[in-house]
């Protein structure tokens, strides 16, 4: 099955007692994020998130920015993020067909966020590639993924069997450590730090790149 057919699946059918459970935890983890966010915010800012999914997180940070625009390939997650922004009120945000592997937007943004969207590649260091791609000069590229040490990498390796896979509500992934972020940033070649959130709690590590 395709990237695109995979997520469109996912997307699609929300209501499994797992998948809420899973939405319940994304409030947890964007009460992180956002602060980690509003570092590199300011209201001038343009933000664009590349896997945006339901578009929770960048959702509530559009009162503290200029713009929002969220990037997914699954239609699906698109439309759940548009009732969501019409729902709230929200007018500075817009929704986009697209593939980060081959990004067509022409527009650069001052942050540019994921999470949960590298690890599900081959070659990782080809997305963030296209990260910076869209990334101002001197903004930041803000990209979030799964921690080697952490709770989640139990979760999936008992999901691994066929008849547990269902528990797993994502599809295949690899998880980092520090070291394999460090050696991403340097091969990129740009000023960049790794931070590590909430290892037990949340499971997450973060890179960020300037553009310089």
């Amino acid at each position: 099955m395709s990237q695109e057919k995979e997520w469109e699946s996912i997307w699609k059918e929300r209501r499994s007692p797992l998948k809420k459970m899973v939405d319940l935890g994304r409030e947890v983890y964007n009460l992180f994020f956002r602060r980690i966010l509003k570092k590199y915010l300011n209201k001038d800012s343009e933000m664009v998130e590349l896997g945006c999914g339901t578009a929770t997180l960048g959702l509530s940070l559009c009162q503290d920015i200029t713009s929002y625009t969220g990037i997914d390939i699954s239609k699906n997650a698109l439309l759940i993020s548009k009732n969501n922004a019409k729902m709230q009120g929200i007018s500075n945000a817009e929704f986009l067909i697209d593939d980060c592997t081959d990004l067509k937007i022409k527009k650069k943004f001052d942050v540019v966020w994921s999470q949960g969207l590298i690890e599900h590649f081959e070659k990782p260091i080809d997305i963030v590639k296209e990260h910076l791609k869209v990334t101002k000069k001197n903004g930041y590229s803000v990209i979030s993924v799964p921690y080697k040490f952490s709770y989640m990498i139990i979760w999936y390796w008992i999901t691994r069997p066929r008849l547990l896979r269902r528990f797993w509500p994502w599809t295949e992934q690899i998880f980092f450590s520090g070291k394999d972020l460090k050696k991403i940033g340097i091969e990129i070649g740009k000023p960049f730090k790794v931070k590590l959130i909430q290892p037990f709690i949340l499971g997450v590590i973060l890179l960020v790149i300037k553009n310089e």
